[in-house]
């Protein structure tokens, strides 16, 4: 192949100047030809790339196309059960109810029933009348001045800088009109996350970022002047991430832009470090004198801390500690191994951290174990999409739950894949100015209210179906999961019921 194209090459060189000589009216082929010419020319001589050397010119399609196999796939090749992370079926959910179109579906279920791992709730012969539930949770123990009332479905953390400045105004603006909390993500505070007025849960992670001294430390006095605002209803420590457990970030210099480097409290147009461990504390009695710390600064606050679990045994000692001292968060979030990140470390993504169902049952016992469940609410993040996502969670011991990517298929994500790459087509991972323009506020944050208007609606049908008038009524029995081609369990079957309860 390479030799033909230097014999092609050479014959069409030579046809090209003949034709030129003899019809001069033709000089504008050379501008149609020569560039590819000269792109061949380019693959034939590289080193890096082996299909381009071997086929040069051509190669370049193989490369394109796997480059964009992903998009190709979601768009022309996959079913409705297919698609990874999330298939359209899941999408589709968010995309009707965000749209507040229709919200039905005809002829039948296309998951099929006999899979291993397929998952349905029992409805009731008799379903309930009427069901009376507000859906909100109170967040704050004994140690509290200042409760929460969060909706059962709020938006996980997404910094801004690793989403888009459209993108977090709509979120904004979406929370606000539905009523649930925005959580910030690691990246500082921002004017967008106070435009519209919504709920806010301020996170900061091991950069301490829009709470940090020029070493990178934690500043009491910048974390005050975030906490006390009014639209600051809870303060999120981050300790790690569902797709990144135990691993760091980094925030290349090219993103890290005059903004960003405002709101986070760095130097503009350098690399910037979020490293896997937290300088503030180093073990269990020294994050709780630090969340008691954290207290007093936000004047009673509700203080809680996210983590991805890994080693169980060590989150079992930290709960101990909190039981021993009486002294601890007052809430828990745990984000599960299945969790989404705009850039991950490949081992971490894949390999790392106990999925969310495991996660949340696991995290239940051992508060109940050690009395603790009345004092400490647990939140779950890790693909919640649906009524059915959040009944699970609930019935495994969730008093809320975190949405994140559900959140952005309501913006209008597509699932492209390319958050990392800042050239996100919907707007919402990128911060290219031309491409978050397609992005529309005022559209977007209805449709983020509509996303969740209409699954709290889908929930309380969920809850009525089952014949349960509130929740109270959530239990693990009434979900089920095929074991095997002849056998299925409930919950309450395959999880072990907490001693406590």
């Amino acid at each position: 192949m390479r030799k033909g194209f230097i014999i092609t090459n050479i014959i069409l060189v030579v046809a090209l100047v003949a034709i030129i000589v003899l019809y001069p009216l033709l000089w504008w082929l050379a501008l149609v030809i020569l560039p590819f010419l000269i792109l061949g020319l380019l693959d034939y001589y590289q080193k890096s790339n082996n299909i381009r050397r071997t086929y040069p010119l051509l190669g370049r399609i193989t490369n394109f196309l796997e480059e964009q196999r992903h998009v190709i796939q979601e768009t022309l090749l996959l079913n409705r059960t297919e698609g990874q992370p999330f298939t359209w079926i899941q999408k589709e959910i968010v995309y009707k109810r965000a749209a507040d179109a229709n919200k039905s579906q005809p002829f039948g279920t296309q998951i099929p029933y006999d899979e291993v791992g397929r998952e349905w709730f029992t409805h009731s012969t008799y379903p309930a009348k009427e069901v009376n539930d507000d859906f909100r949770v109170t967040f704050g123990s004994s140690k509290c001045d200042k409760p929460y009332s969060a909706s059962i479905l709020n938006l996980a953390g997404m910094s801004y800088g690793s989403i888009s400045k459209n993108a977090t105004l709509a979120l904004n603006g979406g929370a606000k009109i539905a009523g649930f909390a925005q959580n910030t993500g690691e990246g500082g505070f921002t004017p967008y996350h106070q435009q519209y007025g919504a709920d806010i849960i301020f996170q900061f992670g091991t950069g301490y970022f829009g709470c940090r001294d020029a070493e990178g430390n934690f500043d009491a006095k910048k974390f005050a002047d975030i906490a006390t605002n009014d639209v600051v209803k809870m303060i999120e420590i981050k300790i790690s991430q569902g797709a990144k457990p135990g691993f760091g970030a980094i925030l290349p210099a090219k993103k890290n832009t005059k903004e960003i480097a405002k709101f986070r409290d760095v130097e503009k147009g350098t690399e910037i470090l979020s490293p896997p461990h937290h300088s503030a504390f180093g073990n269990d009695e020294e994050m709780i004198s630090f969340v008691e710390k954290l207290r007093k600064l936000s004047n009673g606050k509700p203080i809680g801390i996210k983590l991805c679990i890994g080693q169980k045994d060590e989150f079992e000692r930290m709960v101990q500690s909190f039981a021993e001292k009486q002294n601890y968060p007052d809430f828990i979030a745990i984000d599960g191994a299945e969790g989404g990140t705009g850039a991950a470390h490949m081992e971490s993504l894949h390999w790392a951290g106990l999925p969310i169902v495991e996660a949340i049952h696991f995290a239940n016992r051992i508060l109940k174990n050690y009395d603790l469940r009345d004092e400490i609410k647990l939140m779950a993040a890790g693909k919640i999409i649906s009524a059915f996502d959040i009944y699970r969670m609930l019935a495994l011991g969730a008093d809320t739950c975190y949405s994140a990517r559900g959140m952005m298929f309501a913006l209008g994500c597509v699932q492209s894949l390319k958050c990392n790459l800042d050239t996100c087509p919907t707007g919402i991972t990128t911060m290219v100015p031309s491409r978050v323009a397609s992005l529309v506020v005022e559209d977007k944050k209805n449709k983020v209210a509509n996303y969740h208007k209409n699954t709290m609606q889908a929930f309380k049908e969920l809850l009525g179906s089952m014949g349960l008038e509130n929740r109270t009524g959530v239990h693990r029995k009434y979900i089920v999961r095929r074991i095997n081609e002849t056998e299925t369990k409930t919950y309450q079957e395959i999880f072990i019921k907490p001693s406590k309860e």
